[in-house]
């Protein structure tokens, strides 16, 4: 993704997020982290009534933009009241105020350090057809791994088994639907978690480059979706899953892709709600790479990179927020994608498992770290 195009693409998010007419919501200023709430509530009300006032109107006057006082049309209802509650602000708390920001500045690549990849969250949704999972923790992890630039893992390096693994127990019937349902469970709890802190520092903080909207923090975890939505298309173009003799004909074309949509249903209602190390032997289709792909496969890289970069300039923009409550919020979000990370993980295993049987019941002679050709070229 180019710099214009994540350009356009920010501008055309943000002015989604206004409404019409120059009327915006005016939810901010009203809560604070626990830390300097006080001190703002007391300012708010004691020194800045009047531009508190001309806040809540929701109208953007562009004539009371304070162009000097660094405003703009983005800025419009909140740079007055912003300014004026720093200006009664201690030096002492801003710097404090500082180091928090510093925190939040580097979350992001914390969290794309600890995150999902593309290409193992995309196996999930291809080869273990569980996408309604595959959803849930993409919302829960508002970040992607980012590995080398242009560089994209062979689909069968994904499942390739490990020398000295732990062997995965498969579970009986009963304690599937447990696993899947605290999985699920785990999931939302992830979601929540996540949704009520891009809520909270949308109404608790002011974004200096995004101040007049609340979504800013959303805005910055649903890129992230968008990304792995796109991975999962790439994968798709390289390995898709087998059940049988009556896949042997499918092609990659999309005339193809949509013939067997009713298929593709029903597999993904079988599949959805049972844990990949009790699907049994997984087998899986691997295609040549095409310019499509290709195309696709560089465009993440920059995408993910374009994604740290905006989380990073967004967290270390936001104010009105201390250090003890930036802790609690970089926690709670390492807690969500940590939940979404153990959960994806869980489910490679089960895959890798499942994908070893295949090749054993194939008569496949199995060495560790052996390519897999035949395999491919057997289907």
């Amino acid at each position: 993704m180019t710099h214009e195009a994540f350009a356009v693409l920010l501008a055309l998010l943000v002015a989604m997020a206004q409404p019409s007419l120059g009327m915006v919501f005016t939810n901010q200023f009203q809560q604070w982290y626990p830390q300097y709430g006080f001190i703002f509530e007391e300012i708010l009300h004691t020194n800045c009534t009047v531009q508190y006032a001309k806040y809540l109107t929701g109208y953007q006057n562009q004539s009371d933009i304070d162009w000097f006082g660094g405003g703009g049309t983005i800025s419009v209802l909140t740079q007055p009241v912003t300014l004026c509650i720093l200006n009664g602000t201690s030096d002492y708390v801003k710097s404090i105020m500082a180091s928090a920001q510093v925190l939040l500045g580097v979350m992001p690549t914390i969290l794309a350090l600890i995150g999902p990849s593309t290409e193992e969250l995309a196996l999930l949704t291809v080869v273990a057809r569980r996408p309604l999972l595959a959803l849930l923790l993409a919302l829960g992890c508002p970040s992607v791994y980012l590995s080398r630039a242009f560089e994209y893992r062979d689909p069968d390096g994904l499942l390739q088994d490990r020398k000295d693994r732990l062997r995965q127990w498969r579970p009986f019937p009963a304690a599937q639907w447990t696993i899947s349902f605290c999985e699920y469970a785990l999931a939302i709890m992830a979601v929540v978690n996540t949704a009520l802190l891009d809520w909270d520092l949308g109404i608790k903080t002011i974004c200096s480059f995004l101040s007049d909207t609340v979504i800013a923090p959303t805005i910055w975890g649903l890129l992230a979706v968008a990304i792995h939505i796109v991975g999962t298309i790439t994968l798709r173009l390289r390995v898709r899953r087998e059940y049988g003799p009556r896949d042997a004909g499918e092609g990659t074309t999309f005339t193809d892709w949509l013939w067997r949509t009713p298929d593709r249903l029903k597999e993904i209602c079988r599949w959805e709600f049972i844990p990949s190390v009790a699907q049994g032997s997984i087998r899986v289709k691997t295609f040549p790479e095409t310019k499509t792909f290709i195309f696709l496969a560089w465009f993440l890289s920059p995408g993910i990179i374009c994604h740290i970069i905006f989380g990073t300039i967004l967290m270390s923009s936001l104010t009105f927020i201390g250090p003890k409550d930036a802790f609690g919020v970089v926690g709670r979000y390492m807690l969500s994608v940590l939940a979404c990370r153990i959960i994806l993980m869980y489910e490679i295993a089960g895959l890798r498992e499942g994908y070893i049987q295949a090749q054993r019941e194939d008569g496949q002679v199995f060495q560790v770290g052996e390519a897999k050709s035949q395999v491919r070229s057997r289907y």
